[in-house]
């Protein structure tokens, strides 16, 4: 099993940092573990208690058990660093540091990234800044994300990856309110070492998603993620992929959030268009068309018919209809009639 198998379904989730009160952030990850019916082993890791939501509370790293698939931890920047190599020592897979104040906030943060990622050794790195990963499909949910308060998460077959937590969760609270099921859900946000490309590369295989939604602010290493998107093309899961940083305020804006150099959007477009990826020009896009692409029902022509009550909204669809090389044959008298 390897360690990105760990972390997407892990048989064991410690929580570094857990905290006997859900209300609190640190407080989440263990509370949603059982809301949303995790089915393996929960470590909290805490000295100062000695049992959280009913489960016994380790003092430190080196009391747990085993070494967990996963690990969450949700300390301070500060502290997340020897954790983190603690892990490590122990064998852990995968670590999800929820943790900010790393290269989204200069050469300081960054300098703290890099230390991040050699204590970590061989051990995986789901952020840092992020919010997590949520796996619906096997009901492991690893982030601390207030959209998981939802009482039914809906599993589906589209899998999102977005560089922002916040839009991951905002994404879906959104899914579960329209019914759009959902598979996998993970932000990579600083991407100190996993990244968009690695998930899509996991995507494609995974049998419970069949089209795969992306939200970007850049793309580290376009050529790993051209042969991911490839791949997806390959094994039929369409890849749609909303990019922002198109102004220049908007790339700053990215650069700032988690770090990221947007780069210019002109080459973006050709990434996409040679890696066989659909743009989503509005944020909205981002969840109807993968929605729609999740039925798997295609058109076997360009025709189109339109049943409105009302003029002015047949006049909308037919003007973009238009616009995008579709045909609205006036109907026969029969279907008139009917």
């Amino acid at each position: 099993m390897s360690a990105l198998d760990k972390l997407l379904r892990p048989r064991s989730v410690a929580v570094v940092g857990a905290s006997a009160d859900p209300a609190k952030t640190s407080g989440r990850p263990v509370a949603y573990l059982r809301k949303h019916g995790f089915q393996g082993s929960i470590y909290p890791v805490n000295p100062k208690a000695s049992e959280i939501d009913g489960l016994r509370c380790y003092p430190d790293i080196r009391s747990l058990p085993q070494a967990p698939d996963v690990a969450i931890v949700v300390l301070g920047a500060e502290r997340t660093q020897q954790a983190v190599r603690e892990l490590s020592a122990i064998g852990t897979g995968a670590a999800i540091v929820l943790a900010s104040g790393y290269s989204e906030s200069g050469e300081e943060g960054a300098r703290r990234q890099q230390a991040l990622r050699e204590a970590a050794g061989a051990m995986r790195i789901l952020g840092p800044n992020t919010i997590g990963l949520v796996n619906l499909t096997d009901r492991v949910t690893l982030s601390a994300s207030g959209a998981l308060e939802i009482d039914d998460l809906q599993p589906g077959a589209v899998g999102l990856v977005s560089q922002s937590g916040g839009i991951l969760g905002a994404l879906l609270s959104r899914a579960a309110a329209r019914g759009v099921g959902l598979s996998k859900l993970i932000s990579t946000s600083n991407e100190a070492d996993l990244e968009v490309a690695d998930f899509v590369d996991a995507l494609a295989d995974d049998p419970a998603t069949q089209v795969i939604a992306l939200y970007l602010e850049s793309i580290r290493h376009p050529a790993k993620f051209r042969a991911a998107a490839r791949k997806a093309r390959t094994a039929g899961k369409p890849v749609v992929a909303f990019k922002i940083g198109r102004s220049e305020s908007g790339a700053r804006a990215a650069a700032s959030h988690t770090g990221a150099l947007a780069g210019a959007d002109a080459m973006y477009d050709a990434l996409f268009e040679d890696a066989g990826i659909i743009r989503a020009q509005t944020f909205s896009d981002l969840l109807d068309i993968p929605a729609a692409l999740a039925h798997a029902r295609k058109l076997p022509g360009r025709r189109v018919a339109i049943l409105t009550s009302t003029g002015g909204a047949g006049t909308l669809v037919a003007d973009c209809l238009g616009l995008a090389g579709f045909e609205l044959p006036a109907p026969d008298d029969a279907t008139g009639a009917a």
